[in-house]
Parts: structure tokens; sequence; C-alpha cells
């Protein structure tokens, strides 16, 4: 008789690979197939979300109809032959515009839905991932290569000068979009849902749809030839491993039918600023707000095939504050970024720690971050020419408790004073998307009708 009540107890685990249910033929993107992608799961066991993967096939393909991907290259540093590139702090991840979390069995019931999710991934996985961690893990899950160098020597380029080398990493990012065979991925999917839940009992939840709608043409791929080519998302299927329920957990189920699932999640919001001194403000209606993260795009970039809709630039920040109900919080001063004045703005070397650590804390406690591609140099005006760098703003509303705030009948937003420099041609002012994303707590309740109740 085995006395360990653990492996008596255990439930029997099993993956499930999961094609997507609104058919077709096996490919999808914004111009090929269908532009969503909706993956249906049963309401039968717990699902265990730390394994739960999106995998499939990346193909660049030219829009004459060629069999295979025509993206080809020269030798480092050298012509492009086929300019056309993917954000490297993506990846596969680029085709994704929004994703949202229901439930399935209940009318459909929306649970998590994040907008602009190449944004917000870009400015996340940047700040919590160093450029070893894209070399090795990142670029063999979904052929994400990262920007940015880890060391005075990579910092030079191959004409001895110090500064970006552009080229050659533009060169190197592009090497998983070639091959007829296109770029296989495995990857998470970051979500709140995925991201901080260990376990989600399906049956409670009345099982789960994830839908994913697809990004255009003109803002996945940018590059010089970037317009002849579309992006085909081939065979994408839904990985899941799911854990059989004991007979002890379903009598604990049927006892106690009233079931909470808590998470933080993304809400998303999307603003311009247009003058050198401008408040960015919204009665976002929500409580448990947690941080905030601001990612900034040039207005004219998004959604357009000569650059990067998804780099992270710099608006030439000078003066940072954020605000609730227009007054300073939850930073009682101003942060301020320091200029030498002999220097242009594109040459100007460094962004202020300062700016650098708020924005970090808006992830995680600052102390307790490891890793990162951000640094003084990388995240500096001159790294920022062509969306190289990686770049953001942002705050904790609550470093202590991680509860967060109440900012339910509250305005929330920040007051910028910048140069909204063109990353292009400093020195010319140009209008900047500001995509703005709040974390905050929520609360998925199953009562014992089976109704959903989500409350932020």
């Amino acid at each position: 008789m085995n006395s360990n009540p653990a492996i008596v107890n255990m439930g029997q685990k099993r993956y499930l690979s999961i094609a997507c249910s609104n058919g077709g033929s096996g490919t999808y993107g914004s111009s090929v197939g269908s532009s969503q992608l909706r993956f249906d799961i049963s309401n039968v066991g717990k699902l265990q979300t730390q394994e739960l993967r999106l995998q499939g096939t990346l193909q660049i393909r030219n829009v004459s109809g060629a069999d295979q991907n025509g993206v080809a290259t020269g030798t480092l540093n050298t012509v492009l032959l086929n300019d056309v590139n993917i954000n490297s702090y993506l990846g596969a991840q680029a085709f994704i515009d929004n994703i949202e979390i229901a439930s399935r069995v209940n009318s459909q019931r929306s649970l998590e839905k994040i907008n602009h999710y190449g944004q917000l991934v870009s400015s996340l996985m940047s700040a919590l991932h160093s450029k070893g961690g894209y070399d090795h893990t990142l670029s063999h899950e979904q052929g994400l290569m990262g920007h940015g160098f880890s060391n005075h020597a990579e910092n030079i380029t191959t004409s001895g000068v110090l500064g970006y080398d552009f080229v050659g990493q533009r060169e190197n990012n592009k090497k998983p979009l070639l091959g007829a065979n296109g770029l296989q991925f495995d990857m998470r999917l970051m979500c709140g849902m995925f991201m901080g839940q260990s376990e989600i009992d399906l049956e409670t939840l009345g099982g789960m749809t994830i839908t994913i709608n697809c990004a255009d043409n003109n803002q996945v791929l940018f590059g010089a030839q970037a317009s002849a080519f579309q992006y085909e998302i081939v065979n994408p299927r839904i990985i899941v491993p799911i854990i059989e329920k004991t007979p002890q957990e379903q009598m604990q189920s049927m006892q106690s039918p009233v079931t909470q699932l808590n998470f933080l999640t993304y809400t998303s919001l999307y603003n311009t600023i247009s003058s050198t001194d401008q408040q960015v403000v919204s009665r976002v209606n929500l409580r448990g707000v947690v941080s905030v993260v601001n990612h900034y795009v040039p207005v004219n970039f998004v959604n357009n095939f000569a650059i990067d809709g998804f780099g992270q630039y710099n608006p030439a920040i000078r003066k940072l504050t954020f605000l609730k109900d227009g007054k300073r919080t939850p930073l009682e001063y101003q942060v301020s970024v320091d200029r030498d004045p002999s220097l242009t703005p594109a040459t100007q070397p460094s962004t202020t720690p300062e700016l650098l650590v708020n924005y970090l804390d808006a992830f995680r406690n600052f102390r307790d971050i490891k890793k990162s591609c951000l640094n003084p140099t990388i995240s500096g005006f001159a790294s920022q020419t062509l969306g190289v760098g990686a770049f953001g703003t942002g705050c904790s509303y609550d470093d202590v408790g991680h509860n967060g705030i109440d900012a339910s009948a509250s305005t929330l937003g920040m007051e910028i004073q910048s140069d909204i420099d063109n990353p292009t041609n400093r020195g010319n002012p140009t209008p900047f998307a500001v995509y703005t994303f709040y974390l905050t707590r929520l609360a998925v309740q199953v009562t014992p009708d089976g109704k959903l109740n989500v409350q932020s």
C-alpha cells in the first residue's frame, strides 16, 4: 500500500493538441485565409497554465505567390537583397494584434482581453530578458533575436567606430525568416490568466475559448521591400496540458461550488502627444491598479511598411510627471532627464537612470529584476534612430502591498515635456502615439448557479 498521499491523489496528466475551431485551409493571416485564430478548450480537468503553448509556422511569402519564402540576404554588413524584417523583440508574436479569453459555456463571457498586444509584449520582453536570453532560449522558441548589446565590444561597428551596428543586427535578426520551411515557433501567450496562475479548473469555468486576431501586414513586416511580402501562419495549434481531477477534488468542487480566480492583466489605452508640453489623462474606471507602462511610437510609423511600428522610440523626453486626479502620484516629484547642452539630441549618449528604474519598477520590483535589455546606452537617444533601442516609461502605484490603488472614480495620466523628435530626423517635431498599459488585478467569481462575475 502506497502511503504517500501526494501520489495517491495525483490525477493523470495529458497534453492536448488543439487546432483552430474556425476551420479554414490551415493558413491564417491578415491577407490570406482567416484573419482570426480561435481555439476551443473543453470543460474537463484542470489546465496547467505555465505549460500552455501556441505552436505553428510563420512564413514570409512574396505576394506574387512564390511557393517558398522569398527573403534573401547577402553576407554580413553588405547589401540586403530582400530588405523585409520583423521586430526582433517580438519574433513570431508580431502577428498577434489582440487576444481574448472567454468562457465557452457561459455565453462566451469575456474573462480577459489584451489590445495592442505587440506594443505591450515588445516592451515587456525587452525589459525582463537579457540579450543572452534572446540569443539562446527565446530565439529557439519564437525566432526572437533581440537588439542591443551587453558590452563595449558589441557597441563597435565594423568600421571601428563607437556606435550601434544596426545593419549587422538587422541582418542577423532576419536569419529566422530564411528558408522554405519558415520559422517554427513554440511560445507562451503573455496573458494574465496564463502567467500568474498555476492551474485553472476548466469544469468550473465552463471551458475556455482563446481568440487571436491577426495584425496587418504593414504592421508586422517592415523594410525597403516589405510591401512585396505577406506573412502566413501555417497549421497553428494550442498545446494544452490537462490534469484530470481526482475523486477528492470532484467531491470538494461539489461541496464548495463558489470559486474565485485572481490574476493580473493589462488594460490598454491609446493617446497621442503633439506638443512639447502635454498632459495625457484618462478616466480608467479600474480598481486594483498596480502599475502603468507607456510605449511610444511616432504616429506615422504605425502600419507603415517602411519602418518598424513595434519599435520602442524615445520622443526626447525632458521631464515626466505621473498624475492622479491632477496631483503628483505615486511619485511626489518630477522626473527630469539631464542632457549635455553641447550635444544634439541625436548624439546624447544616455537616458537618465531614474527614468529607467521607475519604468522597470512597473513590471516588477526593481530590486528583484536580475536581467534586462535596458541600459543607459541602448535606451539612449543615439540608439533609437531606427527603433533599435529598448525604451519606455512607467511606474508602480503600489510597491508595498502590490494590491494596487482604487482608480474607479479617478483620472490617471502623466504630463510629458519633450521635444517629440522624429527618430529618423532628430530636431523635427512629430506627433507620437502613446500606448498606455495599466496592470490591474482581476477577480473572476463563479457562483453556485454557474454564472460568472468579472471584477477589477
